[in-house]
């Protein structure tokens, strides 16, 4: 590593600790002196133990994410670059040896490292460090003097006319923020974590969680706002509960209004002039405020759906997605296009699909093109379970929707075990063609239709094993592309 390698390290460190040094040695300001306008203001707003725990709790949130990267570099490569060598065919080690010498140095990651440490920063200081108020007389981030467009949208304009409810829409807000990055944040913990594990972590780990905490925050701050269609009377009732206690004189609308006559009192065997005791007094107080001051029950929900949209926001999006195209589909046509999904394939998750759609493979028609070296180098998958699917996925594209049905009568899965299986009916002088069709079909209305698919199959696989015995050859070396070429099979 460089020595400017180290500032990942280095510059969130220093910023963190130097905040923990003002709150252990600082001096809060007084109320004739001018207060702190930078980051030294946010050391005197918590007590200091649980400020500098709340420190070290964001150092490490953030250190993490190099600390893994480095870690990496240093361990796990060299063990995923000794076993594709092993595995990968012997006239493309050298491929191997070149491509993952380049992978082993920080600067491969230094780019997304930082992304992910700003990000990480960014959204562990406002969860953990920045606490909200709403009057310069409290500490805390000032929002009394006016909050932003993204945090409060259309609720802007409560703060001239209802300042309450502005403060309420402000925090229910900030919460789906925060705990949307929360949700997002353990997600790409769990899945750093993971790909360190299964030897897979590179660079678009890191920006694709980068990418997931930002979205994922956005998300559950957007859809926050629709909070307010769910449970409009208990955010009014909490909004005028929380007012009326600070409201020290009635407005000009209440002056003008009679009040309500006062009901009768029972008889408790007191004289009409005699006054209640301070005790009782206080007491009566105590319990009427605290009977005017409903939590609505509903709007705990919030960290959780939040929470729960920073986790899943693929799932989150494609079923928003779903639901606009169900209200749109008399208005606006359908878009689709005809693909086989990833999950046909034996052995395939849905883990396994996210991780090959980041490289670009989201459908069978696309990764029966693939190179199963080039996926083995840049995928966490080793070279014999990806050239299997590979070979699933050739044959699951020829064969269309009865690519099931064919695994399941014949127990052959991919193009290598039909290949294997047309060779030897040909050593023993038998029609591997009629075997087949004897086994998948009775039906004398599709028989020939299997029947022509099946030579079809026979015909560009033979065409396939020649072209890859020739490439293979020293003397007849030149075939750029040859994999490619035999995976797709245009005859």
């Amino acid at each position: 590593m460089h020595w400017y390698d180290w500032l990942v390290f280095a510059v969130p460190t220093i910023f963190i600790a130097s905040l923990g040094l003002e709150s252990a040695f600082g001096t809060t300001p007084g109320p004739g002196a001018a207060a702190y306008r930078d980051f030294r203001a946010v050391a005197h707003w918590f007590d200091p133990i649980f400020f500098q725990y709340n420190l070290i709790m964001t150092l490490v949130a953030v250190l993490v994410v190099p600390s893994l990267a480095l870690s990496y570099m240093m361990k796990m490569a060299n063990r995923k670059e000794r076993r594709l060598y092993r595995d990968v065919p012997p006239e493309r080690r050298s491929e191997i040896r070149q491509r993952m010498g380049r992978r082993a140095s920080f600067g491969t990651y230094r780019g997304s490292v930082w992304l992910t440490t700003v990000v990480v920063l960014l959204g562990s200081s406002i969860l953990l460090l920045f606490k909200p108020v709403s009057s310069s007389a409290e500490l805390g981030v000032d929002f009394g003097l006016g909050a932003n467009m993204l945090m409060m949208g259309p609720f802007m304009e409560l703060y001239e006319t209802d300042n309450s409810s502005y403060y309420s829409h402000l925090v229910r807000n900030l919460t789906a923020f925060q705990f949307g990055f929360l949700g997002a944040y353990v997600y790409f913990i769990g899945s750093v974590v993971r790909a360190y594990f299964t030897m897979d972590l590179t660079s678009n780990t890191f920006v694709d969680g980068a990418i997931r905490m930002i979205v994922a925050s956005l998300l559950a701050l957007v859809l926050s706002f629709a909070f307010d269609l769910l449970l409009p009377h208990e955010l009014d009732v909490n909004a005028s509960s929380t007012a009326a206690p600070s409201t020290a004189v009635p407005s000009d609308v209440n002056a003008t209004t009679p009040a309500p006559p006062t009901p009768p009192r029972p008889s408790t065997g007191e004289e009409p002039g005699e006054t209640a005791s301070p005790e009782r007094s206080g007491n009566d107080e105590k319990l009427l405020s605290k009977q005017e001051v409903p939590f609505p029950a509903r709007l705990s929900l919030l960290p959780l759906v939040a929470f729960f949209l920073g986790f899943y926001p693929k799932r989150t999006a494609l079923g928003i997605e779903r639901i606009v195209i169900k209200l749109t589909r008399g208005i606006i046509p359908a878009m689709s296009y005809r693909a086989l999904p990833l999950s046909m394939l034996a052995g395939m998750s849905y883990s396994h699909e996210l991780r090959l759609e980041r490289e670009g493979f989201d459908n069978i028609e696309n990764l029966s093109n693939a190179d199963p070296v080039d996926l083995a180098i840049r995928t966490c998958f080793s070279y014999s379970q990806l050239k299997q699917w590979i070979d699933q996925a050739w044959l699951a594209s020829h064969l269309r929707e009865d690519y099931p049905g064919f695994a399941q009568r014949t127990g052959i899965t991919n193009s290598e075990e039909l290949h294997c299986f047309f060779s030897t009916c040909a050593a023993s002088h038998s029609d591997g063609v009629e075997q087949l069709l004897s086994a998948l079909s009775a039906d004398t209305a599709t028989v020939a239709s299997w029947k022509l698919r099946l030579n079809t199959l026979r015909i560009l696989l033979n065409t396939n094993s020649s072209q890859q015995e020739s490439c293979h050859d020293p003397a007849k070396r030149a075939c750029p592309g040859a994999y490619s070429d035999v995976k797709t099979g245009n005859a």
